[in-house]
């Protein structure tokens, strides 16, 4: 599947906007942004750094896994349902926040790939505001903001640059012990992808053609156990909801014996449960 080259001419007004002689301003606000958070989060969590956390993270599937797969199936949107960029207006923790990027992240890598230019600028500056929202503004400028235009031009520049996005954020996260931040930041992006990937197949049986995405279903069976690892780590942290909503979906991904015992029936089920966490993360 190739990208299309995004209109400059948009491209450049959105950019654009993103200057500016705030910028002075911008950084005091993230830097007290950052300040709030870290001590919010307490001490107990500082003492993650003493657990695997890059271990178990990187043990962990980024949503541009899942974007590989779906380049490689031709696929459409219908019946796929990503979350309307309005609904950022309404998180109003600083974990929504996070979880709320990690969505929005993802959601702006599958409506490139589905070349929906202007719906991915929309998810573009949705995405800006959250980054700026967590303090990490910056973060975000670097590794997008400044590169936008330039590596929308091609699928492999434009998975590069998602990659590097996710990483620099994860980076930053960590070296300012917002260990719970990037965690949330993951479970948003995994979630978001799961429900993407689940919608794509939701009305096919399995065939040749999409059997790519139902590998991907079931070989959560796997990264669904290693998430909860990681979720017990920081669970005193986490809304209670959140983490049983995480268990009970393991739980459901361990019943699949194979990838060709996921019947249509278990997708109906699996996409309710994820958009139960979903709804969870975004209270």
């Amino acid at each position: 599947m190739k990208m299309k080259l995004f209109p400059v001419a948009a491209m450049s007004l959105v950019l654009w906007s993103c200057g500016g002689s705030g910028e002075t301003e911008k950084a005091h606000e993230e830097e007290a942004v950052v300040e709030t958070v870290a001590e919010d989060q307490g001490e107990e969590v500082n003492d993650l750094a003493d657990f695997k956390f890059h271990t178990m993270i990187a043990n962990l599937p980024s949503p541009l896994e899942t974007f590989h797969l779906i380049s490689d199936v031709s696929v459409g949107m219908d019946g796929v349902g990503l979350t309307p960029t309005a609904k950022s207006k309404e998180l109003s923790t600083m974990s929504s926040k996070a979880y709320g990027y990690g969505m929005y992240m993802t959601d702006m890598g599958f409506m490139a790939y589905e070349h929906q230019n202007q719906k991915t600028i929309e998810y573009y500056q949705t995405c800006r505001e959250l980054a700026q929202a967590l303090g990490a503004g910056d973060v975000f400028d670097q590794t997008i903001s400044a590169n936008f235009e330039e590596n929308t031009s091609s699928e492999e520049k434009f998975v590069k640059m998602m990659d590097e996005a996710f990483n620099a954020m994860d980076q930053y996260m960590v070296d300012n012990e917002r260990f719970v931040n990037a965690t949330e930041i993951f479970v948003g992006s995994w979630v978001e992808t799961q429900i993407i990937a689940t919608n794509i197949v939701m009305d096919e049986p399995l065939n040749d053609s999409n059997r790519p995405i139902y590998n991907g279903i079931y070989e959560q069976k796997m990264h669904a156990s290693n998430l909860m690892n990681v979720l017990s780590e920081i669970e005193t942290e986490l809304n209670d909801d959140v983490v049983n909503h995480v268990e009970d979906i393991m739980m459901f991904y361990a019943g699949f014996a194979s990838v060709e015992s996921i019947s249509k029936e278990d997708l109906v089920v699996l996409d309710g449960k994820l958009k139960s966490l979903k709804a969870a993360l975004m209270a």
